[in-house]
């Protein structure tokens, strides 16, 4: 449970599922959309500032920041990745990141101390929550990724969208420990002796996930069930827009493939989408912006999911409000 725990919460970052390139199997849905669909999300697309690149460098008087979007499960073609940024790492004065080990661990310890955060210890279980149909599916997901009904059956709501997002053919480099970008560019900056400082602790993690009411919570699970069947190829899609560097349109996708795949009111999706998009990247970031910007070192590298870095509310934007001056760099 702690391991699954673990990465669920790092898949909040990114809204499509991501994993392993060469264990899973799926096909990239982009070429398969409606003219229709590929339309609206260009338009998406294009009406987002920064919504393309994962290495950019930002400069204001003498302090320079290098952001860098993450992935954050393995894939192979990381090796290179973190090689060629090396040099960046070893010369920078701090390196800021979603979440640390100390974080992490302290978050861990959290759950394990205080079942509330994660379980359901109060009231109907999710087998008594949604309907016969929904349930069935998402028991049987559980099941793929390794956790019996009975006790997905006392997740939070949360917990359980969280879990699933995490494609199954991606859980043996979850157990085999083989990591994302974020913790191969933490591990690089160990040895060469840079401080790490996390952008958000883990109380607030907690206090962020599992702010809403159980019955408010309860709420995405349908979604969570219908996307089901094409998690293997949104993983796939995934994983080449990232490495295309697209993380705005992955957004753009991820909201209109969503919402045109399953059997949901287009109004009230689009409501949920904007709410799980407020408070999975909107809040945090602006969060993150207040403490970056507090930060006096002349060399900065931030290194957070890629699904941060574009949009109004997206690091790239608001480091540009706050005067500095960008270029994107070679990934």
């Amino acid at each position: 449970m702690r391991t699954l725990f673990k990465y669920a919460l790092c898949a909040m970052a990114m809204m499509a599922p991501v994993a392993l390139h060469a264990a899973c199997s799926g096909a990239d849905l982009r070429p398969q959309l409606s003219t229709e669909a590929r339309a609206e999300i260009a338009e998406r697309t294009a009406a987002l500032p920064f919504p393309e690149g994962n290495h950019w460098r930002a400069t204001r008087g003498d302090q320079t920041i290098t952001v860098i979007g993450t992935m954050h499960l393995h894939d192979p073609r990381m090796n290179d990745i973190v090689d060629r940024l090396a040099p960046t790492l070893a010369s920078t004065d701090l390196l800021l990141v979603e979440i640390t080990a100390e974080e992490e661990a302290a978050l861990l310890n959290a759950v394990s101390t205080d079942p509330t955060i994660a379980f359901i210890t109060d009231g109907p279980s999710l087998i008594d929550r949604v309907s016969p149909k929904i349930w069935a599916v998402l028991a049987e997901a559980a099941q793929k990724r390794g956790v019996p009904p009975f006790m997905a059956a006392k997740y939070q709501p949360w917990f359980l969208s969280m879990t699933l997002s995490i494609a199954p053919c991606a859980m043996a480099d979850l157990h085999a420990g083989r990591v994302g970008l974020d913790k191969m560019i933490m591990a690089k900056a160990r040895q060469a002796d840079v401080p790490i400082m996390a952008l958000e602790t883990h109380r607030e993690m907690i206090d962020l996930l599992a702010a809403d009411p159980v019955d408010e919570q309860v709420r995405f699970l349908p979604l969570a069930a219908q996307m089901e069947g094409t998690v293997d190829d949104a993983t796939a899609t995934t994983i080449a827009a990232y490495f295309e560097e697209q993380h705005g349109a992955l957004l753009a996708f991820s909201r209109v493939f969503t919402r045109d795949q399953i059997d949901f009111p287009p109004a009230e999706f689009e409501a949920l989408f904007d709410e799980m998009m407020g408070t999975l990247l909107d809040r945090r970031n602006l969060l993150w912006m207040d403490r970056i910007d507090a930060r006096d070192e002349r060399s900065i590298v931030i290194a957070v999911g890629a699904a941060h870095l574009g949009g109004e509310t997206g690091v790239l934007k608001q480091l540009e409000t706050r005067g500095f001056t960008l270029q994107r760099q070679p990934f």
